[in-house]
């Protein structure tokens, strides 16, 4: 039964339609011919054998010690864990998320292409790994809200939180050593306003 609904979740991110259940299996109800074709060429489609990618900050301390953390606890392999400050991250290969976006908040990709940010995040990865009563709670619509919004607060700053610079700084380091350059030109300090030298 549990095989049914993955199978029918993976055939398109996008369905809408509701699964009625019928003894031992599921059937799609409503699905377009579109998606029925979509579903028998999922099906051949070799899955991936993780559930989530995870992308993290690998420069981010804090970020590292959940991260090592999950990593003990992902035994089955349902987590992917993807740095996104290694110079070899490439968005393409992330449901096209830039380094700028997933330094912004946390990002997961589940399998099946589809986006999540912030709590709902954690949440997901929790399960993955057997530990989804830790975010359970953020289940309820008005907790994850609320979760949402104090997180969004430490993924403004966390940066400064865990003794590194601005993300403004960090974001226009990464876009002038992307761009070769050998040495930034003065960038100005969010925290202070004043402007600096920086050397990459």
């Amino acid at each position: 039964m549990r095989t049914a609904l993955a199978t029918a979740r993976l055939a398109s991110p996008l369905i809408t339609h509701r699964l009625v259940p019928l003894p031992k299996r599921f059937v799609l109800v409503g699905a377009s011919s579109t998606r029925a074709s979509t579903a028998s060429s999922a099906e051949s489609a070799p899955r991936p054998s993780w559930d989530i990618r995870l992308l993290y900050d690998g420069d981010c301390p804090l970020c590292m010690k959940e991260v090592n953390f999950l990593r003990g606890r992902n035994q089955a392999g349902k987590v992917l864990f993807v740095d996104i400050a290694s110079p070899e991250y490439d968005p393409a290969q992330n449901a096209g998320i830039t380094f700028e976006q997933a330094m912004a908040t946390i990002h997961g990709v589940t399998a099946d292409g589809r986006i999540y940010t912030g709590v709902e995040v954690f949440r997901l990865v929790y399960e993955a790994v057997g530990l989804g009563y830790v975010y359970a709670i953020t289940k309820n619509p008005a907790v994850l809200a609320l979760a949402n919004k104090v997180y969004d607060i430490w993924a403004k700053y966390r940066t400064q939180l865990t003794g590194r610079e601005a993300l403004e700084v960090l974001l226009e380091r990464r876009r002038l050593d992307l761009a070769g350059k050998a040495s930034c030109r003065t960038v100005v300090d969010a925290t202070t306003g004043s402007a600096k030298q920086c050397d990459l």
